[in-house]
């Protein structure tokens, strides 16, 4: 039997109206814990906390895999320390990970409205919640005790426009967690000090290859120079900062050089950010998983009972489309 979403019947509907009625530019649907996207554990006050890296898994969810499940566990890679990784010894498991990670399901996406035989939203919003369950259930103990998972909804089809507007959101968010300080606080620490400060959100989008191919391709911009110009916006420290970290593709029978090729043509849009750190390729690190494996497979061999498609899901995702009679016709 599949866990149930938390939330009160009607909850995820309201939410998406907000957003779909542009009410609200982003709606936080569930949170691992209401301090969210700070860890689960208060932070002391006096500890410098110049950053919060939050990875966002931004698909259609329709529905989520196996290769969602492992690129939303992937550790960031090793960058320098404009990263906030220096490849220093570090104190535990948690510290290798991103400090919150955002599961972000978008009502209005530049290449797929919603069609006959598709999951609702709020069907995949609930199995969004089951994937969050997924995520801590496959990873130690240890790494699930510090589970810091939110799932979000925005209405807004590109990635440029998504970073403004969840930076918008987050910084609100976080600086709402910071009551203004009382007359005790003031006498402890002078106004002037930069002992308390607060951490401003650092966003890393996590891509398969062809979403990639599309965050650098032209068609998706008023033209090639006004997409260099969003992009270099969208990296720059000074705009609005963002990483990405895409899963390679694995092509099958091909050779591993003809995989750099097709990487190389791809990347050679972005050579700038690549060159800058801002754009990263990472394996996913696990045979049972394919980089390639999709939603649209999922759904094609539901479809053509193809009972093979339950090997591209989780158990819980899997038991959630045949109780829901998702995709069967």
């Amino acid at each position: 039997m599949n866990a149930k979403p938390l939330w009160p019947p009607g909850h995820a509907l309201k939410l998406l109206q907000k957003v779909q009625r542009h009410e609200s530019l982003v709606e936080l649907v569930h949170t691992s814990h209401e301090r969210w996207p700070f860890p689960r554990l208060p932070t002391h006050p006096q500890r410098r906390l110049d950053t919060i890296r939050i990875s966002i898994l931004d698909s259609s969810f329709n529905p989520p895999t196996c290769a969602h499940l492992a690129l939303a566990n992937s550790r960031p890679p090793r960058y320098t320390a404009k990263f906030g990784f220096t490849g220093l010894p570090l104190a535990s498991a948690a510290e290798l990970d991103y400090d919150a990670k955002l599961l972000l399901l978008s009502v209005r996406n530049a290449d797929k409205a919603l069609k006959s035989g598709d999951a609702t939203y709020e069907q995949r919003l609930e199995m969004m919640y089951l994937l969050s369950k997924d995520m801590s259930a496959s990873v130690s103990e240890s790494e699930s005790a510090h589970a810091n998972v939110a799932i979000a909804i925005v209405d807004e089809p590109t990635f440029v426009g998504k970073a403004v507007l969840l930076r918008q959101f987050l910084h609100a968010r976080i600086l709402g967690m910071y009551p203004p300080a009382t007359a005790l606080d003031r006498m402890a620490i002078s106004p002037a000090s930069d002992e308390i400060s607060i951490p401003n959100p650092r966003l890393v989008f996590l891509l398969g290859f062809d979403t990639l191919i599309r965050l650098l391709s032209p068609r998706y911009y008023a033209s090639e120079v006004a997409m260099m110009d969003a992009l270099r916006l969208f990296f720059s420290p000074a705009g609005d900062d963002c990483y990405v970290v895409c899963a390679r593709r694995k092509l099958v029978e091909m050779e591993h050089t003809v995989q750099e090729e097709v990487e190389a043509k791809t990347l050679s849009v972005a050579k700038e950010f690549v060159e800058s750190e801002r754009v990263a390729l990472i394996s996913l690190g696990t045979d049972s998983v394919d980089e390639q494996t999709s939603s649209s497979q999922v759904r094609t061999k539901v479809t053509l009972k193809d009972e093979t498609w339950r090997r591209l899901v989780t158990p819980s995702i899997a038991d959630y489309i045949i109780q829901n009679s998702l995709y069967a016709s």
